[in-house]
């Protein structure tokens, strides 16, 4: 059996201290698994999410061309960039300096009070949307110009039905 790569043959001088030997750092299989695995590069395990926080990728370029007012909307909602500092090795090589970018997208982070009060607004306003639909399918008021009940309305929107014969091949 051979030596190890970058391992030299010396001869052990009487005294000399034991060279420390590297410790090795073990990633549990699952999650090694789940880090090579190419289809998923973007997943990021839960557990590295910090407490209050969510995490979600967010596009800052396209094609190689900066997308600089998106992205400044996405301040604006109050999504911050991730520091690559906080995952070192993870998604960009150890000792980067500034945020995570993959593909055109950047890892930004917003406290999860903040995610639900916009869920809850849209999920609000989207069944709002659902509410006048259906009414207006039904006929009922609707307090606009459009109103199915407006008087103007009322005398030109007519559903007539007739009855025609149908030949029927034989």
């Amino acid at each position: 059996m051979g030596r190890p790569p970058g391992v030299k043959n010396k001869p052990k001088v009487e005294g000399e201290a034991e060279p420390k030997k590297a410790k090795a750092v073990r990633i549990d299989d699952e999650r090694q698994a789940v880090l090579e695995e190419e289809g998923d590069m973007l997943h990021i395990p839960p557990e590295l999410i910090p407490d209050g926080m969510r995490y979600n990728w967010k596009t800052i370029s396209v094609l190689g061309q900066p997308q600089a007012r998106r992205f400044g909307r996405y301040q604006a909602t109050g999504w911050e960039p991730v520091p690559a500092s906080r995952h070192p090795g993870l998604f960009t090589p150890k000792g980067y300096e500034g945020e995570i970018e993959y593909d055109g997208l950047v890892l930004m982070e917003k406290p999860e009070e903040m995610c639900r009060q916009t869920e809850a607004r849209e999920f609000a306003k989207a069944r709002q949307q659902v509410q006048a639909k259906e009414q207006q399918l039904r006929g009922g008021d609707v307090g606009t110009t459009l109103d199915s009940r407006h008087k103007t309305a009322l005398r030109s929107n007519k559903i007539n039905k007739s009855y025609e014969p149908v030949d029927i091949p034989e």
